[in-house]
């Protein structure tokens, strides 16, 4: 003798908001989603120029980079993208998250973390780097670089709460060679608060920070700023002052993405 199934009547549902990051997406891609970026900090602020981080958290408005425009730069953009397809190679992969920072003046900053790839047999955290030349720059001590190995230990930091972590890759691609290294596991949890609050006080007492110099100084969006403010970028800037009412109009699109 068959037996029917029971199904629950539409009374024993309870209809709930939509997720909102649902929200989130359809008001992105309809121009009407309001995003501050004030005591939000990526990975990327928190291990680069901590001046940068100081101008992007005091509203200075960006430069024209001279790059922006060059053959090699657009080409170099391009070439990072068609490496980056790598990580397609992984179910989990571009897995965000936000950790937060209790500051000394009762607010709370937030980290906002991407992971490139996760192997979740392995238990193992990848991230994914493309540059020049790898094995030249291995031989001169160039790689890994010390940046991209604090990068890797934040994101094990803040994602171990909710992933289970046993391991970290570092991988490095050009257009010919690719190259792993493990990276040692490493609480950063005080770092990051520290580096935050230092930040945060500069910007209370409105003491810009010296630059931190590194390769990607040609790219910054403050060249200017940062060459007049002094203790900072001394080559010939790459970036000039942008219009106003043009930059803002960019930041918006920027803010929307």
């Amino acid at each position: 003798m068959s037996q029917t199934q029971k199904i629950d009547t539409p009374s024993t549902f309870n209809e709930i908001d939509t997720p909102n990051g649902i929200l989130k997406y359809l008001k992105k891609n309809n121009n009407n989603y309001k995003f501050s970026s004030r005591y939000r900090y990526s990975v990327l602020d928190l291990v680069g120029c901590k001046r940068k981080s100081f101008y992007k958290q005091s509203g200075i408005l960006q430069e024209e980079n001279i790059h922006d425009s060059t053959l090699q730069s657009m080409w170099s953009t391009v070439r990072g993208n068609l490496l980056h397809q790598m990580t397609y190679a992984y179910n989990w992969r571009e897995l965000d998250m936000e950790y937060k920072v209790e500051l000394k003046n009762g607010k709370i900053a937030t980290v906002a973390g991407r992971l490139d790839m996760y192997d979740w047999k392995t238990k193992t955290i990848m991230d994914l780097k493309t540059t020049d030349m790898i094995k030249w720059n291995i031989k001169q001590g160039n790689l890994p670089k010390t940046e991209h190995i604090l990068q890797l230990q934040i994101y094990d930091t803040i994602f171990s709460n909710y992933i289970p972590v046993e391991g970290l890759n570092l991988v490095y691609a050009d257009m010919t060679d690719i190259v792993t290294f493990n990276i040692q596991r490493k609480d950063r949890r005080e770092w990051i608060s520290q580096r935050i609050q230092e930040i945060e006080d500069s910007i209370d007492s409105k003491n810009t920070p010296n630059g931190e110099i590194n390769s990607f100084c040609q790219f910054c969006p403050y060249q200017t700023r940062c060459y007049n403010d002094g203790n900072g970028l001394v080559e010939k800037p790459l970036s000039i002052p942008n219009n106003p009412s043009h930059q803002e109009k960019k930041l918006r699109n920027c803010d929307l993405k």
